[in-house]
């Protein structure tokens, strides 16, 4: 996942937008941030994608 590896690289309190086509990311990226213990602070739907903002813990 793209997100995990700009994460991994970012420092604390930085802002990820990740941006995505699938479906499954409704529900992966939020599980996924939750577990991670990083925060994720919005999901914009833009015509025919998703972007999501997660914020590194």
């Amino acid at each position: 996942m793209d997100l995990i590896g700009r994460i991994r690289s970012a420092e604390s309190g930085d802002v990820i937008r990740l941006l995505s086509d699938t479906d499954q990311s409704l529900t992966d990226v939020p599980e996924w941030a939750e577990e991670a213990g990083n925060e994720l602070l919005a999901v914009e739907e833009i015509d025919d994608h998703n972007a999501f903002y997660v914020e590194k813990a």
